[in-house]
Formats: structure tokens, C-alpha cells, sequence
């Protein structure tokens, strides 16, 4: 039997990215650093990979899935998600240039519009917020208490560097995303609007989509609006799901057969309301399949800036190497409860909200 590589059949690694930018030092001083790499490190990752596997497209990947078969020799498929704008800038001329096939997952609500993702507004306003508050966990809790968003609560995070981080995961793994929008609001209102400031985090046009894909880029969808699936009603996640695959459809002219999860995240409900959106295949970010869909939990690693990088803070082929294989796998394990969505728990707990943060 072939040997398995992050959970599908054959030596095969699907690879996930999000934004690829100039400047790392400069960008991750206001950005969400695990969503960055640099172009100079993205091409270094490409060049190791290139000389290990062969680059294929998720349309291959997906007639060779199609047809129970493997591959005669190491393959590799490299992914975007949220649909940055530095993608089509920074990445997509690298990707030309060498000739290797990609993929986009796009948040179709956004296109062509000025509006940025939600997840950086909120990490902007929380960077400014523990800066400029002096017990910023503190306030945060009693912000989220009023508001009525309990028993969310925010651990005492302190002044470090990485408070910032961790209080953006919790709330948006914990929450619906109307209860962020209502975080974010409030926090605008103490911190005034970030809108500014944000303006490099713009997202693509339908026009650079529409290149991109003659160009031979696969365009899938990433959600309307980038919900979590686990964190949402299925009305909305079913809505969510149609109506980004039909943006696509309409915009560019293609079929749309291809999806991703947001942060990875899928409990067995959102998976069979993918299958039931017409998508054919999905993609997560760990390596927990779906027995009755395994063409819907396609496993990808995603990789940033310091991935690959040894304690001097050099590219390292074998930590490279580690990462591809999974090797790190039994380390980070997996904390997700895939059998049920937010919703299915709050519902067998007798609760509405998504629970507490210890």
C-alpha cells in the first residue's frame, strides 16, 4: 500500500497558506503572525518542496480521488485561503513564473469591496486594546458582560506580546459571529474604527479572480463571509455555503467543486452541509478524517513564516522535512470534538452560548 502524507492516499501533501507579503517584520507587528510569510520564505518553501514532489492542482488531486487510485510519485498540492489581495500580488507571480499549480479559497462577500475580514479588525483592536488599556483582560471581561456574551470569559492574559492572539482565538472559536460583530462594534466605539489602518489587508477582485483562474488557479469557497461552520445554526451555515459557491459560479463561469473550512474547523453536521451545498470536495486543517465523506475532510498543513525555522531562526530542511511528514503531529494533537457543531452542545447542555474559556 502506499504510503500515507497527511491523509490521503498516496505520497501525497495537500499545503495551505493565507497571506504572502513583503515585509514580514513590518506586517506581523499589526497582523495575525501565524497568517503571514514572507515571499523570500514562501519561494524557499516551494523550491524544497519542488525538489521532493511533483506539483499538482486540486483538479487532479480530485480525479485521482475520483478513481480510488494513488500517485506513481510524490505530489503536492499548495492552497490559499481567505482570498488576500498579497496573494495575487506577491504569490501568484512566483507560482507563474515556476509553473506550479495552486488553489484559492475565497470569502466571497468581500470581493471588490473595501471591507477587510473580521478577524483582522478584531486582532487590530485587540492589539490596540491591551496596549492602551492597563488591565486589558480585565476590561475585555467586562465588556464582553455587557453585552451579555456569557459565560465567555477572557483568561488573565497579561501585557505579553501574545495576549493579543490568544484573547482573537478564543473569541472566535467560542463565538457566532454576530457576537463578534457586536465585540468588534463595541470595541470601535472605545477605541475608535480601525478601518484606516487596514487598508493593506484588502481582499481580490472579481477581475484578478477571473485572471487567476484562466491562468490556471483553482477558485474554491471559503464561505460568505468566513463563519466557522461549527459555531453556527444550520440555516445559516447552509446559506453561507450556497450562496458562496453560487458567487463564484455567477462571477466567473465555472463550476465551483471545492471548499475549505474555515480555521479548519467541521463537526459531522457542517461536513454533510458542504456535501448538501454541492461542493464535492472539502478541506481541514488536521488530519481527523469523516469515514462516510472522506472526499469532504481532505487533511492540509498549514504553514507561515517560522514553520520551518531552527532555534537561530533559519529555514531548516528537517524541520521542513517533519512538518510535511507529520512528525509533529503527536505533539500538537487535535482539540477539536468533530462529532458535534457548537450548536449540537450548547443544545445537549441546555445552553445557548458556546461555553466557557478556562
Amino acid at each position: 500500500m502506499d504510503r500515507v502524507v497527511g491523509g490521503v492516499k498516496g505520497l501525497t501533501v495537500v499545503i495551505g497558506y493565507h497571506r504572502v507579503v513583503e515585509n514580514f517584520p513590518f506586517e506581523r507587528e499589526r497582523s495575525l503572525p501565524p497568517m503571514l510569510i514572507s515571499s523570500r520564505t514562501f519561494e524557499r518553501h516551494l523550491d524544497w518542496i519542488g525538489q521532493r514532489f511533483h506539483f499538482i492542482s486540486l483538479e487532479e488531486l480530485a480525479s485521482t480521488l475520483d478513481h480510488g487510485a494513488g500517485f506513481a510519485r510524490p505530489v503536492a498540492a499548495i492552497t490559499f485561503d481567505d482570498g488576500y489581495r498579497d496573494v495575487y500580488d506577491n504569490a501568484f507571480p512566483i507560482l507563474k513564473r515556476k509553473g506550479i499549480p495552486a488553489a484559492v479559497f475565497v470569502v466571497t462577500g468581500l470581493v471588490d469591496t473595501p471591507h477587510t475580514l473580521t478577524h483582522d479588525r478584531l486582532y487590530a483592536l485587540l492589539s490596540r486594546a491591551f496596549s492602551q488599556w492597563p488591565e486589558a483582560s480585565r476590561n475585555l471581561g467586562s465588556l464582553l458582560r455587557d453585552l451579555g456574551i456569557v459565560p465567555v470569559s477572557i483568561p488573565q492574559l497579561g501585557g505579553s506580546a501574545t495576549a493579543p492572539f490568544a484573547a482573537t482565538r478564543e473569541l472566535l472559536v467560542r463565538l457566532a459571529q454576530s457576537d463578534v460583530y457586536r465585540i468588534v462594534e463595541a470595541l470601535e466605539d472605545k477605541l475608535s474604527p480601525v478601518g484606516d489602518a487596514l487598508g493593506d489587508f484588502r481582499t481580490l477582485t472579481w477581475e484578478m479572480l477571473a485572471e487567476m483562474s484562466q491562468s490556471g488557479i483553482t477558485i474554491g469557497s471559503h464561505t460568505r463571509t468566513h463563519i466557522l461552520l461549527t459555531n453556527e445554526d444550520q440555516c445559516r451555515v447552509q446559506q453561507e455555503l450556497e450562496q458562496s459557491r453560487q458567487d463564484l459560479e455567477t462571477k466567473l463561469g465555472i463550476p465551483i467543486r471545492h471548499f475549505a473550512y474555515p480555521d479548519g474547523r467541521f463537526s459531522s453536521q457542517a461536513v454533510r452541509a458542504v456535501a448538501a451545498a454541492g461542493y464535492r470536495y472539502a478541506y481541514t486543517t488536521c488530519c481527523h478524517r469523516d469515514s462516510s465523506y472522506p472526499a469532504h475532510t481532505i487533511p492540509r498543513r498549514i504553514f507561515w513564516e517560522n514553520s520551518c525555522l531552527d532555534s537561530r531562526g533559519s529555514f531548516s530542511p528537517a524541520i521542513m522535512s517533519c512538518q510535511i511528514s507529520g512528525s509533529f503531529d503527536f505533539l500538537a494533537g487535535c482539540k477539536q470534538d468533530h462529532r458535534f457543531s457548537a450548536n449540537e452542545r450548547s443544545h445537549s447542555a441546555g445552553n445557548r452560548r458556546v461555553g466557557s474559556v478556562s
